[in-house]
């Protein structure tokens, strides 16, 4: 057949056709198994896999003993302050159990709007006198004025 296609896909341009045949018998075994030699050293890890699914939830087991009742906190108010305007409010625990110590930081509120004046008051009861302050220190002497007019001369006096 050449220059034809045959029926075991060989190109159509084959000089020879080829047809399989059955198979033949198996042949005789080999020799006898040789010994297994030394283990050779471990190779390096490989990389980690890709983890796989979820496995489903097992069943539930059963319940435990009850523990112990614990003791009952003690809690105490520490110290409370004032924050800042706008800061955020804190809280804290101290102490060991079962006695505990709370603080608090709470912040300032914003000024509120100035209220509308009352009405004046009635006036009170006039206080009693205080006490006499110390006496000053003497100031100082003023300048000495102009000198007089000469007055009228007296009556004279009896001889002896």
């Amino acid at each position: 057949m050449f220059g034809e296609s045959c029926n075991n896909n060989a190109h159509p341009r084959c000089r020879f056709c080829y047809v399989q045949g059955p198979t033949g018998p198996t042949g005789p075994a080999g020799g006898p198994t040789g010994s297994t030699g030394s283990t050779g050293p471990t190779g390096p890890t490989g990389a980690t896999g890709i983890t796989g699914p979820t496995g489903p939830t097992g069943p539930t087991g059963s319940t435990g003993a009850t523990g112990m009742t614990g003791a009952t906190p003690n809690l105490t108010i520490g110290t409370v302050t004032t924050g800042a305007p706008g800061s955020t409010a804190t809280a804290s625990i101290t102490g060991t159990a079962p006695n505990f110590v709370l603080s608090l930081s709470i912040p300032q509120g914003p000024t509120g709007p100035t209220g509308v004046s009352g009405p004046t008051g009635a006036t009170g009861m006039t206080g009693p006198t205080g006490p006499t302050g110390v006496s000053g220190p003497t100031g100082a002497t003023g300048v000495t004025g102009p000198t007089g007019p000469t007055g009228p001369t007296g009556p004279t006096g009896a001889s002896d």
